[in-house]
């Protein structure tokens, strides 16, 4: 059975299944943080998705470092604060495709926790 380590930042904690380690478990949940639909993920934004990776089928970090991986996910390359009514959510200049790894990465960097976080990306 395949460990992984808890994404707490600092934490060194080896896991079966999940993201936290017991101790972390309970501090993980992001307190104030609606639920994607509500934040703007709904049924027009997974038609747009579907339509982007069709145009941009793979992962731009991956496609600059030589790889050809397929894009699993349309990312927000500046960070948006208020759903569909932030002027960013809509830019097409503000969107990549990327696969799944490279946006883990990429948040975690962001929001400066887990795995990889100190290293950045």
């Amino acid at each position: 059975m395949q460990t992984i380590r808890c994404k707490e930042v600092g934490c060194i904690t080896k896991i079966a299944s999940g993201k936290y380690c017991a101790i972390h478990k309970a501090a993980s949940k992001k307190e104030g943080r609606l639920p994607a639909n509500k934040r703007g993920y709904d049924h027009k934004w997974r038609c747009y998705r579907e339509a982007f990776l069709s145009v941009e089928p793979l992962c731009w970090h991956c496609r600059a470092k030589g790889k050809a991986i397929p894009a699993t996910v349309v990312d927000h390359i500046k960070h948006v604060t208020n759903g569909q009514s932030d002027p960013l959510f809509w830019d097409k200049a503000n969107h990549q495709s990327l696969c799944r790894s490279c946006h883990s990465i990429k948040t975690r960097v962001e929001d400066k926790r887990g795995f990889g976080a100190v290293r950045g990306y």
